[in-house]
């Protein structure tokens, strides 16, 4: 018997990455598991891969950013199951160019605000009250570590972390008393099949650098963290970002450190060339 024996979920973003391996955890663990995804290609690709290895699950059509759509993927999960357990918030919109704030696109940072942000009070808003009925259950987050700190770039997207980061704290306070419980996960890099076909050597060695651990985090790491705390391992734990980056934000910027002092020993050899 699996942790999840008789429980129905709803992944969002479930046609690849964090999303398919979530999805393909909880049926492993025995959940009957809603797929939903904007691409329903890759939401069946997914229900395809748990059905091979004797999962069970659906695929759902799902645009996050629209509540009707949202309404529709929760009515779903109750109509074809018959009840609902667990909902992973995933679905994120990555790939607009977002930069300096004083060039940013306000349609750009609208759509990010809309799809991680408004996604995921969307998906609490209409989960709630079939959790209730249930009896209680847990909502699942996803946020980032560009939520809880800044860089120099990616505003939008890490303004909207931020921002689910701030509304899994309330969502939990509204419902802890219905036994619902909603968390938040803050990963660093997740290196999935599509980010590692795109990433440059140099961009993994930056990433590396940031890292106290010698390795990245990968889907199934995620998905782990997502199963405990859906489980009743994390029956106590309610209101919280777990942070998951391989020590990334741990510690001070090493990298960014020693490169302030490789500009100094160079400002300083370039000196000495002058002055002799």
């Amino acid at each position: 018997m699996g942790i999840f024996e008789g429980q129905v979920a709803i992944v969002t973003g479930g046609g690849g990455g964090v999303g398919r391996a979530t999805a393909w955890r909880l049926t492993a663990e025995g959940a009957s598991v809603v797929v939903a995804d904007i691409d329903e290609a890759a939401a069946r690709a997914t229900v395809e891969i748990i059905g091979e290895a004797g999962g069970i699950a659906i695929a759902s059509l799902s645009d996050v950013a629209d509540e009707a759509s949202v309404k529709a993927m929760v009515a779903t999960a109750v109509d074809t199951f018959g009840r609902l357990d667990l909902l992973h918030n995933n679905a994120v919109l990555q790939g607009l160019a977002d930069g300096d704030v004083t060039e940013l696109d306000v349609d750009v940072f609208d759509r990010k605000m809309a799809v991680n942000a408004r996604g995921v009070m969307l998906g609490c808003k209409h989960a709630i009250p079939a959790l209730r009925a249930g009896g209680g259950g847990a909502i699942v987050n996803m946020a980032s570590v560009s939520g809880l700190v800044g860089t120099d770039e990616n505003l939008a997207y890490g303004t909207s972390k931020a921002a689910i980061i701030g509304m899994t704290r309330y969502v939990a306070s509204m419902v802890g008393k219905d036994g619902i419980r909603c968390n938040a996960i803050a990963p660093g890099l997740i290196m999935t099949a599509r980010l590692e076909a795109h990433l440059s050597a140099e961009r993994v060695a930056m990433y590396a650098a940031e890292r106290l651990l010698p390795w990245p985090a990968d889907p199934n790491d995620i998905a782990g963290v997502v199963a405990f705390l859906a489980s009743d391992a994390g029956r106590c734990i309610t209101g919280q970002t777990i942070v998951v980056d391989c020590g990334t934000t741990a510690h001070r910027p090493r990298h960014a450190i020693k490169a302030w002092e490789s500009s100094l020993r160079d400002a300083t050899s370039a000196a000495d060339e002058i002055t002799t």
